[in-house]
């Protein structure tokens, strides 16, 4: 099981949110080392920096491997084990279904629309992209929250169903650094209402 642990500064959760959102998206080795670089000026975390690092060496390897791994991991139409839509993830699970929904009324909710029609909005990689556009857009407390809730704490099983299922070192620190941030950035419970608190009466 993938656990928390240090790693980002307090400054740091929308690039690193961005990166790991763009790194799901694309499974090129130079774009991939192109993000990690743009990620670095960014933070200004220095090039030996251990989670840097861990990225920059698991992008050493063959492209052609890290391609493979992630048509195998995500697309592979025979079944791929670590599907990154929401929605498969549902108690009915389907593409398209509620979670693309209500994700897409949250992107529109922001002015932004899908690039196409039958994209998934849902994509694990787009729903990291657009809570990192929630923080740079300094979204108050409660409405990143209900994003989180709604939308990001599937991703911890995904994390984990990707770190048993993966060979490849680049999905392995994916999976661990987007597990660690999706966990810092979990909200408070929410507190239940006061003990005898009328329940809420549906409007007439």
């Amino acid at each position: 099981m993938v656990e928390p642990g240090p790693g980002f500064a307090a400054s740091e959760p929308a690039p690193w949110f961005a990166f790991l959102g763009q790194a799901l998206l694309v499974p090129e080795t130079a774009r991939l080392a192109a993000l990690l670089e743009e990620l670095i000026k960014v933070i200004g975390r220095p090039e030996d920096d251990a989670l840097v690092a861990t990225f920059r060496q698991a992008l050493e390897g063959d492209p052609l491997e890290l391609e493979r791994e992630y048509v195998r991991l995500f697309l592979d139409p025979a079944g791929a084990p670590c599907p990154p839509w929401q929605s498969v993830y549902s108690e009915e699970p389907r593409l398209m279904g509620a979670a693309h929904e209500r994700a897409l009324a949250w992107y529109r909710a922001e002015g932004i629309e899908p690039a196409g029609e039958n994209e998934p909005a849902d994509h694990a990689g787009l729903l990291l992209l657009f809570f990192s556009h929630l923080l740079d857009g300094g979204a108050p407390a409660e409405r990143l929250a209900a994003f989180w809730r709604d939308h990001l704490e599937w991703i911890l099983r995904f994390c984990e169903l990707i770190e048993s299922e993966t060979t490849h070192p680049f999905y392995r620190a994916w999976a661990e650094a987007a597990a660690r941030l999706v966990r810092r950035m979990e909200p408070e419970p929410e507190a239940p209402p006061p003990a005898g608190f009328p329940a809420e009466q549906p409007l007439a």
